[in-house]
């Protein structure tokens, strides 16, 4: 919600159990497992919540540690200059998120230990990349801007690009895999199946290369 917090309610009633209040809006809906909550903020974190109580267990901001905790007015709410914007997703004992949309202020995607919060790899060599296809195989310098929830296929972390195609990462080490800006099939909404991704109504992309496919 807008104000900042996670909810527990119970299922059969709809009464109320527990709620905690980040710093910022919750624009993404909590990860689940066993007996956690892993819940992205605009203000710029990752928390890790009991499933059964709300307790804090850890929280690890997005930007690294030298970036100081800057904050801006979005949306008519102060939020971080890098929230948290593209959706967590966990995945073998991994949460990955994204945090930061203008990769002039700067973008960085993360893996952190689901038990523990510590961060596993940052990847902040996102905002310039050179040589990225646009139209027509017009090859120009880019950057990302996470916008949506990431997926896990395989080796590859997904990251949806708002209006561009979604970004392939290696899932062990954070490098870029592939980036194609591709031409206006690119969605916030993206979701992954055998070996295409489908994004938004329009795009197809092949998980193996990033690339449109054609039919």
């Amino acid at each position: 919600p807008i104000d900042g917090s996670v909810r527990a309610c119970d299922a059969a009633t709809g009464q109320e159990r527990w709620r905690f209040y980040t710093e910022g809006p919750v624009r993404f809906a909590p990860v689940l497992t066993k007996e956690r909550v892993y819940a992205a903020s605009d203000d710029g974190y990752l928390y890790c919540l009991l499933l059964a109580d709300g307790t804090l267990v850890w929280k690890v901001r997005g930007a690294p540690d030298d970036q100081p905790d800057r904050r801006h007015l979005g949306n008519n709410r102060l939020v971080s200059h890098w929230p948290v914007r593209g959706g967590p997703v966990f995945a073998d004992g991994c949460v990955y998120l994204a945090a930061g949309i203008w990769p002039t202020m700067g973008v960085y995607v993360l893996a952190v230990d689901a038990e523990t919060g510590a961060v596993r790899w940052r990847n902040g060599k996102l905002t310039v990349i050179e040589n990225v296809r646009l139209d027509h195989n017009a090859m120009e310098t880019s950057g990302l801007s996470p916008q949506g929830y990431l997926l896990v296929h395989g080796d590859v972390l997904l990251v949806p690009n708002g209006r561009s195609l979604p970004a392939g990462l290696n899932r062990q080490t954070g490098e870029l895999v592939y980036y194609i800006q591709g031409y206006r099939n690119g969605d916030c909404r993206v979701i992954a199946g055998d070996d295409v991704a489908l994004v938004g109504e329009a795009g197809v992309v092949d998980l193996r290369t990033g690339r449109e496919v054609g039919s």
